[in-house]
């Protein structure tokens, strides 16, 4: 017999109400078609003003007495409410007795526990609290608002505690805190308000240098989306879809699960980056030995920060590496590498005894992270993608963030160069540090429209200073009388090491030998010393000099000779050999830089100041700039002819271009990026001025007598470390090592120091703006030996042409963007986003997305192309028809602010609205169609109503229609009384004697297909063209619950002795029992209309009697072998089962039983109706569900 229309019923469940019982398994009750209540109540006031999600469990039902293949079946929202603040969602558990309370804690689970926070929560909190605190590391990711995490006390263990939580509001502060009663270091504590109170007490964990909780405290964190429930829904057409096309427009691919409330977040002028540090290489790597105290309890402490990927630690005869910030051995994970601090932790074992390390140092730059991002389009929408990154980002810094149905997923480098997520589904890829070449691949394909946004660090302002050899010296201002200066003649140092006596002294030309290098500035009075073998802290140095009145000519702006050299005269002769110096001032041209560079270097912050050329003689006549002859010196007559253009070397920015994807910020012209990627020197010349700011200096001595002095000088070293460099050391750079015992480094606050088995101890202090190192400590009678391993100067700030970023909450109200632009002439401008997101202001460009936040920006103006040939930022390729080329204006991209109105979504509560919303998306919306999803796209008409007779022909105007459904004048669905030709569209009315008239007809046409693509723009792309047309007005897309064949069946039979434990196991427990039931003789019969999904015990109270008992049901009956069992099912009216007494064997004792399990027709499923708050629709709130699957075809005579 062949299931007919009339067979597919809808049963409401036994507890039809929004309680913790609701649900609980099908029922009596039949929904019938377009009665009113039958699923939900009436919707109150208070669910209109607070929101409210109603949940019901249905089952759609096979009502027949066979078991015909209800084939393919599945479940579908066909039509929704008219009004847009209600939503109909169906999920399934898989369960047909489960209750709400279960339905709900599956649909609650749309989010679960993640990867620990890099944070954790800062000291204890306590029951009821409405905001936790959370410690982490400077430049770690803040938790947005919005943002789910969940805290987990004691866990794995019987006492376990867990609360997900939502940040409502989030704030921020930076503080110091201090360490080994003298040290500091920097935390940021994150308040974090949230929407629930605490329900429990959770123990937290003090602050710690190695941010790192403690064992015992609960541990913070983060979520991923689980999707734990299969959400279907509806959704209307965006635009009519024609026959044979392949893609529709929804207006939507989420559903509304909970209720959500909107509000506003201001966020006022706000960075649009987070300042992350990333590492700076020194010049070398370094190896010393140490015996530090190491274990469990007790850190390794390296001099300074290191290198990602540079570590060796051999110790025991094992050689520990590092990566991606783990301490390996071999595979094994033993610890971890805090990189910024160089602080290692060991998870296991000590590691007391001798170690010999080796690492690259590197320093930690707060810096403003460059960005690119690649757009998203349909034609390159993939999960994979390859590429470059320009310039070179530094270890650990590099990361795509991409959007996948709405959400932002995150890939970072931990410094290994591999990209992970936080969660493996979030995807993978690889990075390479000599290339710049990616390779990543996604967990999902990004949204189109959307950008997978790279931000990097790179130290663009940065020079590693290359490794050198240091003295440590001292330049010894001699304190002489005035009007005095030195003479050549007797000049010596001398001082006690221990018991020895050292002496250096001078060589005609002025440089010291003996037990001591440098040289003795005869202009300035003032000598260069370095001993050999360091003396004694303190020691005193007597130098003894000859000195001589000092004289000093000063000629204002002469001019130059016909071959354009300066001959002057120092006006007297008899001058003494070694004793000359002159001093002249120059211009440096800038012309070599270009206008439109040096635009750039004052946007950075960096003046080019013009220099002074103090130039020396030789003591034969000669006089040298630099280790260069420039001119002569004529010691008789007091001349001095010298050409005094000189060659320097002055910064210039490096700059790439490189094409903006997409055709540009704004569409309507192509523009690109200018990547700047550091700075180079360039010879430039620097030339005497011919006006009248030029002037010449001689200063010398001449022959006469001389007076010898004794000066008392102590031994405090003080040296550069960079010569002939002007710019500011970047601190955490600097690391020495000496001639023996361990490296010096900097602390990073103005300290020199020595790690030693007690700890760090001074050596000295360094200014950071000049470059220079005074010691007060050192080891005596070491060799004067220092090697610059690492040492890192810094000019200016970074500048950019374009930037991308995310906000900081999303999304925006739109028209609230305003973005502070600096301005190379000083000060900023204000630039707003109009409403429909474009930025346009002069010298910016660009566009925000309101809904993500993504704000892509463009610095630059369009200019005439032609003359601008020359210019570092023209590529003929970017040469627009009219002529024109878009001209990067870079800014100081640190100085970039923005302010914004963001808008959050306002978690309900819990026990008004009826679910728990914090582990579902804030804004309370879930995904109904994805890639994979079976889509039903169906469109229905109603016609008029009609009066018909016998033997009537309805013309319905649609072939291949997917159903007919005819009602009465009352509403009620006829089954019989006609006949329909579905494939012509024609209606044959057979009986109407027991019809009331008139009658409605409802036709419906339909297409299902495998969802193959979908966006969240509403886009969905199908495996198979649509079969009809589509208006716009009344057609919808479902995605469908898919219930697969359905027919009732026998899955499980077998006798077992006895019942052991009462346990519903579908093996066999214990021993079989000599008696059987057989099932080959007389199989359990079954049908799809009595039949349920059920566990069953036959359990025997006699040899021939028995109980029969449901998991879910309890006991239905008693029964003997020698008589038919069919208990019958209350929902249906008709049997579970039929057991015939012709399948019982003999010997059947008291406590055997015959296990067996059935499969039904039935479905259950539950249905979500959310109500948004806001103003009522009407009153009318009908939907349709519609079960659908196929039957097998009567054979034909």
């Amino acid at each position: 017999m062949s299931i007919k229309q009339g067979d597919i019923q809808l049963h409401a469940s036994r507890v039809m109400d929004d309680v913790p019982e609701g649900g609980g398994g099908p029922s009596t009750v039949v929904i019938e078609s377009g009665q009113e209540n039958a699923i939900m109540p009436d919707i109150s006031e208070m669910d209109r003003a607070l929101g409210r999600a109603n949940m019901r469990q249905l089952s759609v039902g096979v009502d027949t007495d066979d078991r015909d293949t209800y084939q393919g079946s599945n479940v579908i929202v066909a039509k929704p409410p008219e009004d847009p603040n209600i939503s109909i969602t169906l999920f399934a558990t898989g369960g047909v007795y489960d209750t709400r309370a279960q339905a709900q804690a599956r649909l609650e689970a749309y989010l679960n526990k993640g990867p620990e926070w890099a944070g954790y929560l800062y000291e204890d909190h306590i029951q009821g609290q409405r905001v936790i605190q959370i410690f982490q590391r400077p430049g770690t990711e803040l938790p947005a608002v919005g943002k789910t995490l969940v805290l987990v006390g004691n866990e794995g263990l019987v006492n376990e505690q867990i609360q997900y939580v939502r940040a409502i509001r989030v704030t921020s502060v930076e503080r110091s805190f201090t360490y080994d009663t003298d040290k500091d270091y920097k935390a940021v504590i994150v308040s974090v308000e949230i929407s629930d109170a605490l329900r429990y007490g959770f123990i937290g964990s003090p602050a710690s240098r190695q941010f790192t909780r403690q064992a015992n405290s609960v541990r913070l964190r983060d979520t991923v989306v689980a999707d734990a429930g299969s959400y279907v829904g509806v959704a209307p057409l965006k635009k009519a879809a024609a026959l044979g096309d392949f893609t529709i427009i929804a207006k939507t691919i989420m559903t509304q699960i909970v209720p959500s409330a909107q509000s506003e977040t201001p966020i006022p002028a706000t960075i649009p980056y987070a300042a992350a540090g990333f590492p700076i290489s020194a010049a070398e790597a370094v190896t010393f030995s140490t015996a530090q105290t190491w274990n469990t309890t007790t850190s390794l402490a390296l001099p300074g920060g290191c290198l990602p990927g540079s570590l060796s630690i051999v110790v025991g005869g094992v050689t520990l590496t590092d990566k991606g910030g783990i301490l390996m051995s071999g595979t094994q994970q033993i610890g971890l590498v805090d990189y910024a601090n160089g602080v290692i932790t060991s998870s296991s074992g000590n590691y007391d005894g001798s170690k010999t390390i080796s690492y690259r140092p590197a320093a930690y730059m707060q810096r403003m992270p460059q960005s690119s991002e690649i757009r998203i389009t349909a034609e390159n929408r993939s999960q994979s993608y390859t590429g470059f990154i320009t310039p070179l980002p530094a270890r650990g810094t590099l990361s795509f963030s991409y959007r996948a149905q709405g959400r932002w997923y995150v890939l970072s480098d931990a410094g290994d160069g591999a990209l992970r997520g936080t969660d493996s589904s979030y995807g993978a890829g690889t990075y390479s540090a000599e290339t710049g070449g990616f390779v990543i691949t996604l967990g999902a394909l990004p949204d189109v429209g959307s950008s997978i946004v790279q931000h990097w660090g790179v130290p663009t302002q940065e020079t590693v200073q290359p490794a050198a050899d240091l003295l440590i010296s001292q330049t010894i201002a001699l304190a002489l009388p005035a009007g005095q200066a030195l003479y050549p003649g007797a000049f010596s140092i001398a001082w006690m090491d221990g018991q020895t006596q050292r002496t250096a002294t001078a060589t005609a030309a002025w440089q010291l030998q003996g037990d001591a290098t440098g040289e003795v500035r005869v202009g300035r009075s003032e000598v260069l010393f370095a001993p050999k073998l360091l003396p004694a802290v303190g020691t005193v140095l007597d130098v003894t000099v000859d000195t001589a009145p000092a004289v000093e000519v000063n000629l204002q702006h002469p001019s130059r000779n016909g071959q354009g050299r300066l001959a002057v005269s120092a006006g007297q002769g008899a001058l003494v050999p070694y004793t000359v110096e002159v001093e002249w001032n120059t211009l440096t041209d800038q012309a070599v830089l270009g206008l439109y560079t040096r635009e750039q270097l004052r946007e950075m912050g960096v003046t080019l100041v013009d220099p002074t050329q103090i130039a020396r003689d030789d003591g034969a006549g000669k006089l040298m700039l630099n280790g260069l002859q420039v001119g002569t010196v004529t010691y008789a007559t007091g001349a001095v002819d010298f050409n005094p253009d000189v060659v320097i070397k002055i910064p210039k920015p490096v700059y790439s271009s490189s094409q903006v994807s997409g055709g540009g910020f704004s569409g309507e012209v192509a523009k690109y990026r200018l990547n700047y990627e550091g700075i180079e020197y360039l010879s430039a010349p620097s030339i005497y001025p011919n006006d009248e700011s030029g002037y010449v200096k001689i200063r010398f001595r001449t022959t006469g007598s001389s007076t010898r002095r004794t000066l008392q000088v102590t031994f405090a070293p003080e040296f550069d470390l960079v010569t002939g460099v002007q710019a500011p050391v970047v601190p955490g750079s600097v690391l020495l090592m000496p001639a023996s015992g361990q490296p010096w480094s900097d602390d990073g606050r103005g300290l020199m120091r020595v790690l030693t088995s007690a700890g760090f101890v001074t050596r000295g202090s360094i200014n950071y703006a000049t470059g220079r190192v005074g010691l007060t400590s050192w080891t005596p009678g070491n060799a004067n030996q220092l090697r610059r391993a690492g040492c890192t100067t810094t000019l200016g700030d970074a500048i950019s042409s374009a930037y991308v970023f995310r906000t900081a909450a999303a999304p925006l109200r739109p028209g609230s963007l305003t973005v502070q632009v600096p301005r190379a002439s000083g000060g900023s401008q204000n630039v707003s986003a109009g409403i429909d997101g474009t930025i346009t202001a002069p010298g910016v460009v660009g566009t925000v997305d309101y809904e993500t936040g993504l704000v892509r920006l463009g610095f630059g103006s369009l200019v005439v192309a032609v003359g601008n040939e020359a210019e570092p930022w023209y590529d003929a390729a970017n040469v627009q028809p009219d002529g024109k080329i878009f001209k990067p204006q870079p800014v100081v991209a640190s100085a970039l602010r923005y302010a914004a109105v963001a808008y959050a979504y306002l978690p309900m509560n819990a026990d008004i609205i009826g679910i728990d919303p914090v582990r579902l998306p804030s804004d309370g919306k879930v995904p109904i169609f994805r890639s994979g999803s079976l889509c039903v796209v169906g469109h229905t008409k109603t016609s008029s109503q009609l009066v018909v007779s016998n033997g009537q022909i309805i013309n319905l105007a649609r072939v291949r229609l997917s159903r007919v459904v005819v009602r009465d004048a009352n509403g009620k669905t006829l089954n019989t009384g006609y006949s329909v030709d579905l494939e012509a569209g024609l209606l044959t009315f057979t009986d109407v004697s027991a019809i009331t008239m008139p009658v409605t007809i409802e036709d419906r046409i339909e297409d299902m297909a495998t969802a193959t693509d979908v966006q969240i723009s509403g886009e969905i792309t199908f495996n198979r063209a649509l079969t009809h047309d589509y208006p716009k007005d009344g057609s919808y897309v479902s995605s469908a619950l898919q219930a697969s064949d359905r027919r009732a069946r026998v899955s499980l039979a077998f006798a077992q002795k006895t019942w052991i434990d009462n346990a519903w196991s579908d093996a066999l427990m214990g021993q079989e029992p000599p008696a059987k039931y057989d099932q080959g003789v007389s199989p359990i019969e079954i049908t799809n209309g009595g039949g349920s999904t059920e566990r069953w015990v036959l359990e025997f109270t006699s040899t021939s009697q028995f109980r029969v008992i449901g998991e879910h049901v309890g006991v239905i009956a008693t029964g003997d072998i020698n008589a038919v069992c069919s208990p019958l099912n209350p929902a249906t009216g008709k049997p579970y089962f039929t057991i015939d007494p012709l399948g019982w064997g003999s010997g059947w004792a008291i406590g055997n039983i015959l296990r067996m399990n059935t499969v039904g027709a039935l479905y259950p499923f539950w249905v979500v109706r959310t109500i948004q708050p806001g103003p009522e629709s009407g009153i009318e709130h009908n939907f349709s569900i519609l079960a659908r699957g196929d039957v097998n075809r009567p054979q034909s005579n």
